[in-house]
């Protein structure tokens, strides 16, 4: 069962944190909030609490009454020493690594020894962002999908030091929330983002003069049956976010023995330009050219897919499930695998390691694997 969350804490209340906490108080829990100064707490309550609720109201999603239990469940503080009540505390601060240490070392001074303690980090290793809490058993990562209030995919992430009672706490909190939780061991990325981020880079790596934005999204939706390109997602989700996120893996990763792809300078211009992608453009209708780009990305999706269960990430039925649920696609990469056939697969996955994307997994580097067990 483990431990029972009532009130949760929350660094950081903007965007992602703010969604985060309105969730949970609309799930009945407290939610107190910690921002830099009271200023800022009360702007950030004015405008994620107050008018984001006022707005459901307006639009029938929600009654006064709803609003008022719901805003009425929510407060907030400039002071650490207020989240001493705090059964859970969700740090969802920016992605500055050596900020989330300092604030997990005044977490640790300022909340009950056994407060469990939780990042939404969307890449740094929890293990390493935790190095200095006392009681590191009561740790562990809680990864939010924006937009975190819709999303309904989380990952509960264990590193080597995290209990079964915080785990067993974490996936019953989650499920409180409405959530889908998916179990994940501590790895750079976790678990979905290692697919969805090399997925991005390896798109916007054939950006070109042949081959524009919006003929890279065309052929995400071939090779993935989705609704909305992967370029599609990347403008509305941020190419700042998109480029830093990938600079962060391929440091990480690209000299180990699973590799990562090399940081698209088409990226970074884009990113610097200020521009999204431009998706409205003519799609090119070269059937050579879509057939290159779609065995590309399904051959990068299936290696890193791979490498997350050799590398005992993540189990194939919640990578499957977090993969539709938290980007949408219709199918995972395994039941993708088994329904073009293991030996159209490993010549995919042949093709993205030949060209240096990643190294071989272990299943594909023996021959032709048997078909994956969904």
């Amino acid at each position: 069962m483990g431990k029972e969350i009532k009130t949760i804490g929350i660094i950081g209340f903007n965007v992602m944190g703010a969604a985060i906490g309105l969730n949970a108080a609309s799930s009945g829990f407290r939610v107190i909030y910690k921002e830099l100064n009271d200023t800022l707490v009360q702007a950030m309550y004015d405008r994620w609490v107050r008018d984001a609720l006022a707005k459901r109201v307006a639009k029938g999603k929600m009654t006064q009454e709803e609003m008022d239990k719901v805003a009425g469940r929510i407060t907030g503080t400039s002071r650490y020493s207020d989240l001493a009540p705090c059964d859970l505390v969700i740090e969802a601060a920016v992605e500055k690594m050596d900020l989330k240490i300092q604030i997990f070392k005044d977490l640790d001074l300022s909340c009950r020894p056994d407060t469990i303690l939780v990042s939404n980090t969307s890449t740094f290793l929890i293990e390493k962002l935790m190095a200095s809490v006392s009681n590191p058993e009561r740790t562990a990562g809680l990864h939010y999908f924006f937009p975190a209030n819709i999303n309904r995919l989380v990952e509960v992430i264990r590193h080597t030091k995290t209990s079964d009672e915080t785990f067993d706490a974490l996936m019953t909190f989650a499920d409180k929330n409405g959530k889908i939780a998916i179990s994940v061991n501590d790895f750079p990325g976790f678990a979905i983002n290692p697919v969805f981020i090399s997925s991005y880079m390896v798109l916007n790596s054939m950006f070109g003069d042949t081959c524009n934005a919006a003929t890279l999204d065309h052929v995400s939706k071939l090779a993935l049956g989705v609704r909305y390109g992967i370029m599609w997602v990347l403008n509305g989700s941020g190419l700042g976010t998109a480029y830093h996120a990938a600079v962060s893996m391929h440091e990480y990763l690209a000299d180990t023995d699973v590799g990562f792809p090399a940081v698209p300078v088409q990226l970074k211009t884009q990113f610097e330009s200020g521009k999204p992608w431009d998706i409205e453009a003519e799609v090119s209708n070269d059937e050579a050219l879509l057939k290159a780009a779609k065995e590309r990305l399904l051959g990068s999706i299936f290696a890193i897919s791979s490498h997350l269960i050799e590398k005992n990430v993540v189990s194939i039925k919640d990578l499957e499930l977090g993969i539709k649920t938290a980007l949408a696609w219709p199918k995972g990469p395994f039941t993708l695998m088994n329904e073009m056939g293991m030996a159209e697969a490993a010549r995919l996955v042949h093709l993205t390691v030949d060209n240096g994307t990643f190294k071989m997994p272990k299943t594909f580097a023996a021959g032709i694997p048997s078909v994956w067990e969904v």
